[in-house]
């Protein structure tokens, strides 16, 4: 709220009056961070879908080079599927974590924008709803993810198994060793391929959210750019 003063002619007294002049400095800072937090969370969250597809890529590069009989190239795609492996477990661990404070971030938002002008309100409420819409999504690939990720622990599971034999000395040649893991992988084949398509599936459907997302964020930051800048002289 600012001051204004108002001389009614050299004989009457002097009036003040507080009309509004937009949000106070600290209702602006609320703002910024308000805003500022929707994209963090939002940024931490989109981690945990890419180490999930990250991880599968991994585990079906493992799959791979077992099935040539290699068992150096194995045990180096092994090794970096059991890394990739570890960031998926520490991603779905602390998904449902991590999506509550996302949405925790668009209710701030949604009432930090109270003091603007209808047009800059109109702006973050886009952004709160499609950060909601987001929210799904990524709801949705976490619960596809934590069922499709048994299926890659039984692949690794079978790889490991596997390569310890290579590596004792089972299978007399390549040829053989290949055999060999197309024979111990085949109970695990049903439930990977379903895991790779819902993977999949789940992946492209969360998408569109977040380029949504992406959009009302830059045109929420378009709004408040006017906030932002320093005033005139």
């Amino acid at each position: 709220m600012a001051v204004l003063t108002l001389l009614a002619g050299c004989e009457a007294p002097t009036r003040t009056v507080r009309v509004p002049v937009g949000p106070a400095p600290a209702e602006l800072t609320a703002l910024d961070r308000a805003v500022a937090d929707v994209d963090a969370a939002r940024t931490a969250l989109l981690a945990a879908p890419a180490a999930v597809v990250s991880g599968a890529t991994a585990f079906d590069a493992g799959d791979e080079a077992c099935a040539t009989g290699d068992r150096a190239r194995a045990a180096e795609a092994r090794e970096a599927a059991r890394a990739a492996g570890r960031q998926v477990e520490a991603a779905l661990a602390t998904y449902a974590d991590q999506l509550a404070a996302y949405r925790s971030t668009l209710r701030t938002l949604v009432d930090a924008a109270a003091p603007l002008d209808p047009a800059q309100r109109e702006a973050l409420a886009a952004l709160a709803q499609a950060g909601e819409r987001d929210a799904a999504a990524l709801a949705a690939f976490g619960d596809a993810a934590r069922a499709a990720w048994p299926a890659y622990t039984a692949l690794g599971q079978v790889q490991s198994t596997w390569l310890d034999r290579a590596s004792a000395g089972w299978y007399r040649s390549p040829v053989e060793a290949a055999d060999a893991y197309v024979v111990l992988r085949r109970p695990a084949v049903p439930g990977l391929e379903a895991a790779r398509t819902t993977l999949a599936r789940a992946d492209s459907a969360r998408r569109p959210a977040t380029e949504r997302v992406r959009a009302a964020l830059a045109a929420a930051n378009r709004a408040l750019d006017a906030l932002r800048a320093p005033p005139s002289r």
